[in-house]
């Protein structure tokens, strides 16, 4: 064998063996470069080898395990269960898992490798935060102090015994040792497997002083001395709280922040007792700011405000600060809804003046004065907004007797009718014309077909249930309040808003285009056959232009046009239906009286006047100038029946009584013999 080789030999041997574990960990740094390196742990669980998703899930499962374990604990003779999950106990898987994956993956190819071999021997724990909720945790060892000890400190207070505050001093206690039990608990959440750890007491010592709760007696005596008053104005309110209700409510207590100290007030609770007969009177829904019109015309705004909650915290707070010492202040209210109107929302209309106003007249107390009435009042006070289409018809709603509405004459289809509601067009027409000369914009009305004196002509307007109507647009940034009064005699619509500073007038064109009235009869039973009654005498027709010029703020105009015909009124004639234009049917008669004629005389009367007689028999009479005349008919005489009616006749009897003679025969004559005494 050669010498080198021999020499070579063993050297070559040893450089294998060196090389050979270099070369397993680069195949396996290659190999595992995504996965966490070998022997790491986090939170107890080894998570070495596995890919981030894996080492969060299996984080996650020790998270639950955590979270699902009870920890024991023993308070004296009491055993004591923490469910972790009560204190929300939560592991950081993400950032574990972070950590973990720069866990010995530092430094170059040789420091990898060192740090691969020590993996063999030794685990990294990467540090895993697990949290859980320390205020959720001193209300668990309050509550196990309540089960397991019982002996809770007293910090002393006040209490009123018949109408006197007298001291309650503090009062040592038993409970946990809280910064023991902190530390015993904190290492059993940590990890899974738990032992029962016993948790040590300590005696609580009040914060409170002897003096402190002296101060509160005095503070105390002070408060219920004498009756309190609180009160409001909007809405009006005032409740008097006497010296018994305000010793029932009042009470102590010790803040849990430094300095120590004894806090006296009134106790919430009681003081809704207290308050509760009178919750009406407190709560109030939000008010409106609202524009009202004065006697003298003028405009005020009553400003609006939100509603009122009663709040037990605000008044205790306020009756606090004022018993003792002045025991007279404002009642507090709690906020509460905002209202729809407020006060900033109407001072940006202002000023909110007389926009128009215009009144009608009628005479008094016809049924159609009752519907203009109502009308008015369902009306008065409606608020149309910037920008609103005002529709009269849904304002007023269908006008039923309900309502209070009655029977009065209307135009229906062209015809003068009776219906509940009649009458209404007159309130129409005088609010058309404060529309108009409010100069707010039009959207529709409708003119009476026909014309009537009291109406302004052409500028006017008529409304039926559910057409016509009448709809206006508030075309300005302020609102419209509509005031609308009516009396016996007249009505008057006003508008008071702020139209940006516009002016209307009106002019009315020459009448044209005329037509005649026409004639129409009518039948009506009730009249003579052969003669007439002018029911209506009618009027001609014509067209009118009705022209509205605005003038606005910078002195433009804008003129608006609205032309109406007015129909021609029929001439209407009353007519016995036999002399209607096409009767068929011959006129009736009338029956002439003949009573006090003979038969004769009688039969030829009705004769001449178209009729029969029958005769109806004799009747007696009395009196022997009634023998043979008539002494009744069966129709009456005026009457009008059917020519050719048959009148039934009775015809007086006489009938002379006989003569009777009598004679008298005087009785005998009587002699009487008398004695003297």
């Amino acid at each position: 064998m050669n010498r080198h080789f021999r020499l070579a030999l063993p050297g070559a041997v040893i450089a294998a063996l060196l090389l050979l574990p270099l070369g397993i960990f680069a195949v396996a740094d290659a190999l595992n470069s995504g996965e966490i390196a070998p022997n790491v742990a986090a939170a107890g669980v080894h998570i070495g080898g596995l890919s981030p998703d894996d080492a969060l899930e299996a984080l996650r499962s020790q998270e639950r395990t955590l979270r699902q374990t009870p920890a024991p604990f023993r308070v004296l003779d009491t055993d004591l269960d923490l469910d972790p999950g009560l204190l929300g106990l939560a592991l950081d898987e993400e950032s574990a898992v972070a950590r973990a994956q720069t866990a010995r993956r530092g430094g170059g190819f040789f420091d990898r490798f060192a740090l691969w071999v020590r993996s063999f021997s030794t685990t990294v724990e990467v540090p895993t935060e697990i949290t859980w909720d320390a205020e959720a945790l001193e209300g668990v060892f309050t509550s196990w102090e309540e089960v397991a000890i019982g002996q809770p400190a007293n910090q002393g207070g006040i209490r009123v015994v018949d109408g006197v505050v007298e001291p309650e001093y503090p009062v040592k206690g038993l409970g946990l040792d809280r910064p023991v039990a902190r530390r015993l608990v904190a290492a059993s959440l940590v990890v899974v497997d738990r032992t029962r750890q016993v948790i040590p007491t300590a005696a609580l010592i009040p914060r409170v002083t002897r003096a402190a709760v002296d101060a509160a007696v005095a503070e105390g005596t002070r408060m219920i001395d004498g009756p309190v008053t609180l009160s409001a104005e909007d809405p009006e309110l005032v409740v008097e709280f006497d010296r018994p209700a305000l010793g029932a409510m009042l009470t102590s207590t010790v803040p849990p922040d430094d300095p120590a100290r004894v806090e006296v007030g009134f106790d919430e609770e009681s003081l809704l007792g207290f308050l509760e007969p009178r919750r009406d009177e407190i709560e109030h829904p939000p008010r409106d700011a609202a524009f009202l019109v004065l006697s003298d015309g003028s405009v005020t705004l009553r400003e609006g405000r939100r509603g009122t909650v009663l709040d037990a915290a605000m008044v205790a707070q306020t009756l606090a600060e004022v018993s003792g010492g002045p025991d007279r202040g404002p009642f507090p209210f709690a906020p509460g809804d905002r209202p729809d109107f407020t006060n900033a929302e109407a001072r940006a209309m202002e000023p909110i003046e007389l926009m128009s106003s215009f009144t009608t007249e009628y005479a008094c107390c016809q049924p159609r004065v009752t519907n203009i009435k109502t009308i008015a009042a369902d009306i008065n006070n409606t608020i149309v907004w910037p920008w609103e289409t005002f529709s009269l018809n849904d304002a007023a709603g269908r006008r039923t007797e309900e309502k209070g509405y009655v029977e009065a004459p209307m135009i229906l289809e062209g015809e003068i009718v009776d219906d509940v509601g009649g009458g209404v067009s007159q309130y129409a027409t005088t609010f058309f014309n404060a529309v108009f000369f409010g100069c707010y914009e039009d959207v529709t009305h409708t003119p009476h077909s026909f014309y009537f004196t009291r109406y302004p002509e052409g500028r006017e307007a008529t409304i039926s249930w559910p057409v016509p109507d009448l709809r206006f647009r508030n075309d300005s940034n302020a609102l419209i309040l509509v005031k609308s009064y009516a009396s016996d005699n007249a009505v008057t619509v006003a508008f008071y808003g702020n139209n940006g500073g516009r002016d209307c007038s009106s002019a009315l064109s020459e009448r044209r285009d005329f037509t005649e009235p026409t004639t129409r009869y009518e039948a009506d039973s009730g009249v003579r056959p052969g003669s007439e009654i002018v029911a209506d005498s009618g009027s001609e027709g014509w067209t009118v232009d009705v022209t509205r010029t605005i003038t606005h703020s910078d002195n433009s105009t804008t003129i608006q046009t609205w032309t109406h015909r007015y129909l021609a009124r029929p001439t209407i004639i009353r007519v016995h239906p036999c002399n209607m234009p096409g009767a068929t049917s011959a006129c009736p008669v009338q029956v002439p009286s003949v009573v006090g004629l003979t038969f004769e005389e009688a039969q030829a009367r009705l004769e001449d006047a178209g009729l029969t007689i029958d005769d109806g028999g004799g009747v007696t009479v009395g009196s022997a100038s009634q023998d043979g005349l008539v002494q009744s008919q069966s129709t009456a005489p005026g009457a009008y029946v059917a020519r050719g009616t048959a009148i039934t006749v009775t015809v007086g009897v006489y009938t002379a009584h006989p003569t009777t003679t009598t004679t008298t025969t005087p009785p005998p004559e009587t002699t009487t013999t008398t004695a003297a005494p």
